[in-house]
This record gives structure tokens, C-alpha cells and sequence, in this order.
């Protein structure tokens, strides 16, 4: 079981909050995708929050401001902007691959984050992103079928109740979090990136 300490910096519960529009974020985050990959895959080959995505974050945000209706883009990529861009690089490689989502999936040691928080990675990154690999891990194709859906649809709806005992049994005991819908959709994204890339 993984403990979970992503609620203080998300404010999150496992009752999923209505779903909110997904906003210009993920249009910035797919035109990323389709002109900067190399780079794409290169943070999201870090550790959340550590120095190398850092380094990697800061070569993708010289497409984020021309992607951003050319506004001046600086500083460092945030827990958000590396989701939606995990998000985007998933729908896109979704698009070009034919992964089965009926067939067992890969071993988890081959796509889920190893890297334990140490010098250089937050805390609380990492155990979102660990939380994803776990929900991904125990119900791959209910992920797959919440990132598919769109948002505020009955096929959501349904994704995210199908997932729920996932969600409860990636928690600690008596560990709540609140996350929105469109939050828990990127939270799996990512770790649905690796495992479909392998």
C-alpha cells in the first residue's frame, strides 16, 4: 500500500469532485507534444519534481510560450503542466499505437516509477505520481477507459466508478483525498504513458 501524502499539496479525497472543462492547458500541452517529443520524453523519463526534470522542464518551456499564444514563458515546469503534457503524449501515442487494453499488461517494474523520493525529487510529486502507477497497476484498462472518456460524460462517470475500489486500495488505512475529475485523468496519464509505451 502506498502512503499518501500528495492531499496537502493537492487538497485532495477519494470522492471525485465534478468535472471541470479542460482548459487551454491542454492545448498548449498538445502542441508541445506534437512539436517538441524528444523533450517530452525526456521529462517524462524524471523524477517529479527533481533536478533533471528541472533541466528537461526548462527545454519544453521554451515551446510552452509559443504554444501559449506566444507569451514570455520562464520558470520551472509544475505538477500540472508535466500531467497535461503526460496526458497529450498519451492521447497522441493512443492514436498511433494499437495497444490492447483487453491483453495483460507489462510488468510494472518495467514502466512504473522507481525512484524513490531522495536528493533532488519532492515528496509529495512522487506519491502522486506512485499513486498513479498503483491505480494504473490494479485496474489498467479502467484507466485507459477514464482517459478515453470525455469529461462530464456518462462514460466517465462510469470509468471513475469502476475505479473506485482501485483508488481506495492505492490509499493508506484511513487515508482520504478529494481530487477532481479532471486531476484524477491526468493523475493516471502519465503512468498509462509508460506502461503503453512498453
Amino acid at each position: 500500500m502506498i502512503l499518501f501524502y500528495a492531499s496537502m499539496m493537492l487538497g485532495m479525497a477519494v470522492a471525485p469532485q465534478p468535472a471541470t472543462s479542460v482548459d487551454d492547458g491542454m492545448d498548449v500541452a498538445t502542441c508541445i507534444v506534437d512539436n517538441d517529443m524528444r523533450d517530452v520524453r525526456t521529462l517524462l523519463r524524471t523524477s517529479p519534481g527533481s533536478d533533471e526534470e528541472r533541466r528537461a522542464g526548462s527545454k519544453v518551456m521554451v515551446y510552452y510560450g509559443g504554444c501559449d499564444d506566444n507569451r514570455v514563458a520562464n520558470g520551472q515546469i509544475g505538477w500540472r503542466e508535466r500531467a497535461e503534457i503526460a496526458y497529450a503524449a498519451l492521447l497522441n501515442q493512443l492514436e498511433e499505437s494499437r495497444f490492447d487494453a483487453s491483453a495483460p499488461p507489462p510488468p510494472r517494474a518495467s514502466w512504473a516509477l522507481m525512484t524513490k523520493a531522495g536528493y533532488g525529487a519532492d515528496q509529495k510529486l512522487v506519491a502522486i505520481r506512485e499513486f498513479g502507477d498503483c491505480v494504473v497497476g490494479l485496474a489498467p484498462a479502467g484507466a485507459l477507459r477514464l482517459v478515453r472518456s470525455s469529461p462530464g460524460s456518462v462514460d466517465e462517470a462510469a470509468a471513475i466508478a469502476a475505479l473506485r475500489p482501485s483508488l481506495n486500495d492505492c490509499l493508506a488505512p484511513k487515508q482520504n483525498f478529494t481530487v477532481k475529475r479532471a486531476d484524477l485523468r491526468l493523475i493516471v496519464a502519465e503512468p498509462l504513458y509508460h506502461m503503453t509505451s512498453k
